[in-house]
């Protein structure tokens, strides 16, 4: 008796513990979010961390600065491909796929060109907003050309994008992994590369640290389809 006497009083001792952490946690998840969540407008469709506003002709999401100078492959990395968020200048939390979705609710036929590659997608501005500052994206970069999106911005691929999204931190051997080199796809890893490698045969480039903020700061990355905007 005294023994069940006192795993009842030890039970009502752990419970309270167990439910403020509980609480911490739910706490910490959604601090977490309304860091990255974006303002959804009148007409705007969520995905995710990504926002849509076909009215607009824009979509937005949130991001972090990882990097301010150096070489980068790409601007701006959405998770996805794991590797290759090391290689970005600007990583989001914001799914891949949820951008992809996006861009195809505004057109998808620009979507489908963006997505195969046909196009860079030079009409379609690109910017980014932060605490006291903004920029155009291509100010961003040292180059003496412009870039499009599809250059500034990991789109993913419809030759890589069934085999990578579809394992990427879902299945239990990915998680498990430590190194990037044991995934049993990391030997596409070039692959991938040479596909966005541009025309004139260059991958990359390097960042311009006089526009870029800091390290650590947080971003809302803007992108614009001129031809929509005012619901054209």
């Amino acid at each position: 008796m005294a023994g069940k006497q006192r795993r009842k009083i030890l039970y009502w001792l752990i419970l309270p513990v167990l439910v403020a952490g509980i609480f911490v946690r739910i706490g910490d998840h959604f601090g977490e979010q309304v860091q990255y969540q974006p303002v959804i407008p009148e007409a705007g469709v969520c995905f995710g961390d990504v926002i849509a506003d076909p009215a607009a002709g824009e979509i937005r999401f949130y991001g972090e600065i990882r990097q301010n100078e150096g070489w980068v492959r790409f601007l701006v990395y959405l998770s996805s491909y794991r590797w290759l968020e090391g290689e970005a200048a600007i990583t989001s939390p914001a799914c891949l796929t949820d951008l992809q979705k996006a861009i195809a609710l505004l057109d998808w036929q620009l979507w489908d060109q963006l997505w195969h590659r046909q196009i860079t997608g030079q009409e379609i501005e690109v910017s980014l907003k932060w605490q006291g500052g903004k920029a155009d994206a291509n100010e961003l970069i040292q180059l003496p050309y412009h870039l499009g999106i599809g250059d500034l911005i990991f789109l993913g691929s419809p030759l890589f994008d069934p085999l990578f999204l579809a394992r990427c931190d879902r299945t239990i051997i990915c998680v498990a992994l430590k190194q990037r080199y044991q995934c049993p796809l990391f030997f596409l890893q070039e692959s991938v590369k040479e596909r966005f490698t541009r025309a004139c045969g260059d991958a990359g480039y390097h960042l311009n640290p006089e526009r870029l903020p800091p390290p650590g700061t947080r971003v809302t990355v803007i992108i614009r389809v001129p031809d929509l905007q005012g619901g054209k």
